[in-house]
C-alpha cells in the first residue's frame, strides 16, 4: 500500500496496474497467513509424551519443528511434533 500513496503523492494519481499488482500482493501475504493457520489448526501432531512403533518401541516426544512449504501464496511455516525412538 505504500507504494499507493508514494505514487499518488508523487504523481497525484494512481495507474490501474500498479494498483491492481498491490491488492494482489496483499492478497497473497493474506492467503498465506490463512494458509499456515490453517494448516497449523492440528496442533502438529502431538500425540502425547511418547507413541508405539509398532515393533515393541516407543517414540518419545522430543520437539515442534517447523517446516517451510513453498505455496502459490508464498512460503508458509508448519509446525510438526518430532518423535524419535532412542
Amino acid at each position: 500500500m505504500d507504494r499507493i500513496v508514494t505514487l499518488l503523492k508523487k504523481e497525484g494519481r494512481i495507474d490501474l496496474e500498479s494498483l491492481e499488482m498491490c491488492i494482489r500482493s496483499a492478497m497473497h501475504g493474506l492467503g498465506g497467513v490463512m494458509l499456515e493457520t490453517l494448516l497449523n489448526s492440528d496442533g502438529g501432531g502431538y500425540e502425547g509424551k511418547n507413541i508405539p512403533c509398532g515393533e515393541g518401541h516407543r517414540y518419545d516426544f522430543l520437539e515442534y519443528r517447523n517446516k517451510e512449504v513453498l505455496t502459490v501464496l508464498g512460503e508458509v511455516k508448519i509446525k510438526r511434533a518430532y518423535y524419535y525412538d532412542r
